[in-house]
């Protein structure tokens, strides 16, 4: 396996853990949405606390599949292409959506990186 796929692989992973870890902790925590809110800066300061929930939602599920991704990956010693594309066409689906939803600049930039995995990772 080449070592741009590794680095794909590594990041699947740590990003997954992050996601999982942070965003569980946001739900299960009292005062989590706030300091959610810290962390996602690139949502408008006027979401509510619903919408924050979603968002936090929909990043613990994506950290969910990053992370199985990554661990099943390096479980078998092999990437499956496959799950990887759609993994990033989901995620860049999910970042556009928000960014068009939002029509925040750093909602965009967000967008643009998720994209740009994409882009990446089928260039490889």
């Amino acid at each position: 396996m080449s070592w741009k796929l590794e680095v794909y692989r590594a990041f699947f992973l740590a990003f997954g853990v992050f996601q999982v870890i942070a965003n569980l902790n946001y739900l299960l925590l009292k005062d989590g949405i706030k300091l959610a809110r810290k962390q996602h800066q690139e949502i408008p300061s006027t979401v509510t606390d619903k919408q924050m929930k979603i968002k936090v939602t929909l990043m613990f599920s994506f950290g969910i599949v990053f992370l199985s991704n990554g661990v099943v990956s390096f479980a078998t010693h092999s990437l499956n292409q496959t799950y990887y594309v759609i993994t990033l066409i989901l995620f860049a689906v999910y970042a556009s959506v928000e960014a068009l939803y939002y029509k925040y600049w750093r909602t965009f930039g967000f967008s643009i990186i998720s994209i740009l995995l994409l882009i990446g990772f089928i260039m490889l």
